[in-house]
């Protein structure tokens, strides 16, 4: 199955893998670990869905610059949030 990436990100599914993320990324800032593991283990969830639904590997990916949701090789991002 194709994804449509916007179409994916306004599903249920898609926008609250998207605020997990966002939630990951602070509490990673932050050093709430307790958080931090809790926001890996349902990222591992949408992960498993991704590959399951369509095919695809992603990973969380953050700098200094941004943090997102990408292929292993940054060729495609699910989608990326500067800061």
């Amino acid at each position: 199955m194709k994804m449509n990436k916007e179409k994916f990100l306004k599903t249920e599914l898609g926008s609250s893998m998207k605020e997990c993320v966002a939630a990951w990324d602070k509490w990673l800032e932050i050093g709430d670990r307790k958080a931090e593991y809790w926001c890996q283990a349902q990222w591992e969830v949408y992960q498993m869905a991704l590959r399951q639904f369509y095919g695809i590997e992603c990973h969380l990916t953050r700098t200094d610059e941004y943090f997102g949701i990408v292929t292993e090789d940054e060729s495609d991002w699910l989608f990326k949030v500067e800061r």
